[in-house]
Order: structure tokens, then C-alpha cells, then sequence
């Protein structure tokens, strides 16, 4: 059986994709794909740092404004020389920090775990300081 000239013909004009057109076509869009979620894992890590950093910040905000119109001078002097621990349930209860404050790296409420969520308020040359441990 021979070809005839329709058969090459038709051959010739078929508009298909070669199957390694098919493969760079695949590989590239994985190659897209990686780029993508690779971007993504990066903004959210960033978001999430700025969100853990604002939390503390509040955090670290309340125990000084609550050292300063607490304490009276004798207790700031104190502080000045050895540092002052303020704990959660005191920024809570006078309203420094709101109770549905909530950790954004575990979600939990900084009320229900008291003992985690600490601020060291201490002076360093006449520099008042306010760091959260851990």
C-alpha cells in the first residue's frame, strides 16, 4: 500500500501540538506555579511578622503608660533600679489592653494564658524601656 498525495497532504497541514511543545508548555507553567507560591509563602511570612510586632507593641505600649499612671513615684523609683514585671490581668483590668487581645501566632487570647505574656518595664540611663519577655 503506498501513500498517495492527499494522505501527505493532510499530514502536512494537521495542527496539532508536538508532544515536546506539550512538555516545555507544562514545564514552564510549573516553573510559574513554584515562582508564585514561592512569592506568596514570602508575604505571608512578612504579614504575619508586622501583625506579631504590632501585638507586642501594644503589649509593651500598655505596661508603660500603666508604669506611669499606676505606679507612684516610690514604685517607678523601683523600677528604675531593679525593673517591674506587669502581667497581663493588671493591663486587662484597668484597660490598657483590650481583653480580646489575641497572640497572632497562636490565636490564643493573651488573658487565658497570663504567665506567657509578661512586660519588663526598667530604666537604662534615665531611658524607660518596656520589653516583653520572650
Amino acid at each position: 500500500m503506498g501513500y498517495n498525495k492527499s494522505m501527505v497532504k493532510d499530514m502536512k497541514n494537521n495542527k496539532g501540538f508536538t508532544l515536546m511543545e506539550l512538555i516545555a508548555t507544562i514545564g514552564i507553567m510549573i516553573l510559574i506555579g513554584v515562582v508564585i507560591v514561592n512569592n506568596m509563602s514570602g508575604i505571608l511570612s512578612k504579614q504575619h511578622d508586622e501583625e506579631y510586632a504590632s501585638f507586642k507593641k501594644e503589649l509593651e505600649d500598655g505596661a508603660c503608660i500603666y508604669v506611669e499612671t499606676v505606679f507612684t513615684a516610690e514604685e517607678r523609683n523601683s523600677c528604675k533600679n531593679y525593673g517591674c514585671i506587669v502581667s497581663v490581668d493588671n493591663l486587662v483590668e484597668r484597660g490598657y489592653i483590650a481583653d480580646s487581645l489575641k497572640d497572632p501566632s497562636t490565636g490564643e487570647l493573651v488573658i487565658n494564658n497570663k504567665e506567657k505574656y509578661k512586660v519588663n518595664v526598667s530604666w537604662i540611663d534615665n531611658v524607660k524601656t518596656c520589653q516583653m519577655n520572650g
